[in-house]
């Protein structure tokens, strides 16, 4: 009744609004300007001083979901979109993400939006970028590198032996290859086959690219660096011409220019209804990037307990109709990634809670199956650059598992070990006893190599890990463990080719796994949801994401020390 008198005693208010908002949508055609620059960020949104120093715009998946939003208005004919100008400079994007960004040009290509690239910066995931496109300018000192993929990898193991640093690894796993670089001189078989298996992927995603761009097949010697002029031959430049007369092309036009803040704030006017007083249905935008890592504090930049314990709270309690995990990481802490999968399932209702036979269950033994009811929720997963091995994990809770054709994923295996640095150590004049004598040095112990019954115990626990992880990851996927052993040696896939064997289930980036979602829940496109991105991060002004680079590296080594479901990223490496 009260809720009633309110909504009554707002109407005039909601009116005058709604009259405010109706003629706002009133527009000119719209040239909508965007500039892809700097560093794109994966993370949960911050709170606290870091807001103030790197706000929400770097946020990746905001910039593409609000694409997304104004592309759908445009399909509806909401929206007067007539050109999208864009100038590519130096940044940060993976070739998920720029997957992502082509496929969204393409989507408005389709709808007769005409788009143009300024490319600044000439990287390979920018030209794939601006393949979309309808229109390409350039500078005229640009280079353009067309010439075959290479992986080329550092390997550290006779550095160690000349410093005196021992590793000691040991992996389950045919190609699970993360530690190699500590002890080998070389890539083994298995990881020069499917580092080759993913650079042809992945180099034929690009090309394929250029090739409907230039309406040239580009193969053999083609396959080069070019200069401009070159370019502009083959066909994939339009025109060579400065910033300044690329700027000045439209001044004539009687089209409105916007950027990608105020598009947006024009398409949510479109969600706003006079007498639609109906809930909107909550969904938990799920961030997981970075290294999976055991902390006790919050590390901002990584996946940790001490971050994320809420998330399944809040999937319990805060009323979300469904779930949506966007999964950016390698991998990391086995217990870690089994603690989230396992806190995530039983929160949206996927498993049931663990009968534990207390002394309370046994006071009330009827009322134990309704304690164990959960409600179910739909989760599903997007895959951004990379989610392999612990990543994988962690998308393994999802109903549906959305990839790029460029995602990195799979690398279903374990990895661990210690570097043992006694005989460095001796070098420099320091030594090292322990005591009791008649003790073993602890297992993790930076000063010894490991026993026989050391390598055999932890070849155990490794295995019995190795086990739950395949369990886990067949029970999330609703398969059986055969099944996804098979696929499970180690081997890190595209997510082209993990489609083929069902370790994804459709290609497309965040906003195809959103719209299917929304589908999947009945929400009509003309009704809006309320998007809710967890974790809430609080970073404190000094933490180890910003150490200088070098130092982060060294840092990083720390994470080897305990076994762990990890992958090396590769997506670096990849120019």
């Amino acid at each position: 009744m009260f809720r009633l008198l309110v909504i009554t005693g707002l109407l005039p208010l909601r009116f005058l609004f709604f009259l405010y908002v109706f003629m706002r949508r009133f527009h000119r055609g719209l040239i909508l300007n965007l500039a892809i620059k700097g560093d794109f960020t994966e993370a949960p949104l911050s709170h606290g001083i870091w807001t103030l120093i790197k706000p929400a715009k770097d946020r990746f998946y905001l910039f593409i979901l609000e694409l997304a939003s104004a592309l759908k208005a445009v399909e509806r004919k909401k929206i007067k979109l007539k050109k999208i100008r864009i100038t590519l400079e130096s940044h940060n994007l993976g070739w998920a993400q720029a997957w992502e960004v082509r496929s969204i040009l393409i989507d408005f290509r389709q709808q007769q939006v005409y788009t143009e690239v300024y490319l600044l910066s000439d990287d390979r995931i920018s030209l794939f970028i601006a393949s979309a496109a309808d229109f390409i300018y350039s500078p005229e000192g640009s280079t353009f590198d067309f010439s075959p993929f290479t992986h080329e990898a550092i390997f550290l193991q006779s550095l160690f032996a000349k410093l005196g640093v021992k590793p000691q690894f040991i992996s389950v796993g045919t190609y699970k290859s993360a530690a190699e670089i500590f002890t080998k001189t070389k890539m083994s078989p298995a990881a020069r086959k499917q580092s080759e298996e993913l650079l042809s992927d992945i180099e034929n995603t690009f090309f394929c690219a250029i090739e409907e761009k230039t309406k040239v097949q580009i193969s053999g010697k083609a396959r080069k660096i070019l200069d401009t002029t070159k370019a502009q031959a083959l066909g994939f430049v339009d025109a060579i011409c400065s910033y300044s007369e690329f700027n000045k092309r439209d001044e004539d036009e009687n089209l409105s220019s916007i950027d990608n803040f105020t598009l947006n704030k024009l398409v949510q006017r479109f969600y706003f209804r006079l007498l639609n007083f109906k809930k909107k249905k909550r969904v938990a935008l799920i961030m997981a990037q970075g290294n999976i890592i055991e902390s006790s504090q919050p590390r901002p930049g990584t996946i940790n307990w001490p971050s994320y314990q809420e998330v399944a709270d809040a999937l319990r309690e805060d009323g979300f109709a469904g779930a949506l995990v966007r999964v950016d990481s390698p991998g990391g802490s086995a217990l870690v990634s089994q603690l989230l999968w396992k806190e995530w399932m039983l929160a949206t209702g996927k498993i049931l809670p663990t009968k534990l036979n207390s002394e309370k269950d046994k006071i009330n033994p009827d009322k134990e199956d309704e304690k164990r009811e959960e409600k179910k929720i739909p989760i599903f997963v997007s895959q951004g650059n990379v989610a392999a091995s612990g990543g994988y994990y962690l998308s393994a809770t999802g109903d549906k598992i959305f990839s790029t054709p460029v995602s990195i994923t799979g690398s279903i295996g374990v990895v661990g070990g210690k570097f043992n640095i006694a005989p460095f150590l001796k070098k420099l004049g320091v030594t090292v006893d322990r005591a009791p004598l008649k003790n073993p040095s602890p297992l993790l112990s930076p000063f010894t190599d490991f026993s026989k019954d050391d390598q055999r115990a932890l070849s155990e626990n490794m295995h019995s890990i190795y086990e739950q992880f395949l369990r886990d990851v067949a029970l999330g996927r609703g398969c059986g463990q055969e099944e996804i052993r098979a696929h499970a040696s180690g081997r890190v896939y595209s997510g082209e080719r993990a489609q083929k064997i069902s370790l994804v289930d459709s290609s497309g980036g965040i906003s195809h796994a959103l719209y299917a979602l929304r589908n999947t829940l009945g929400v009509k496109q003309s009704e809006s949801i309320e998007l809710v991105v967890l974790p809430t991060i609080k970073e404190s002004l000094f933490n180890r994401s910003s150490l200088p680079l070098g130092i982060q590296a060294l840092a990083s080594l720390s994470d080897f020390s305990k076994y762990a479901v990890y992958a090396a990223d590769l997506r670096f490496l990849l120019f």
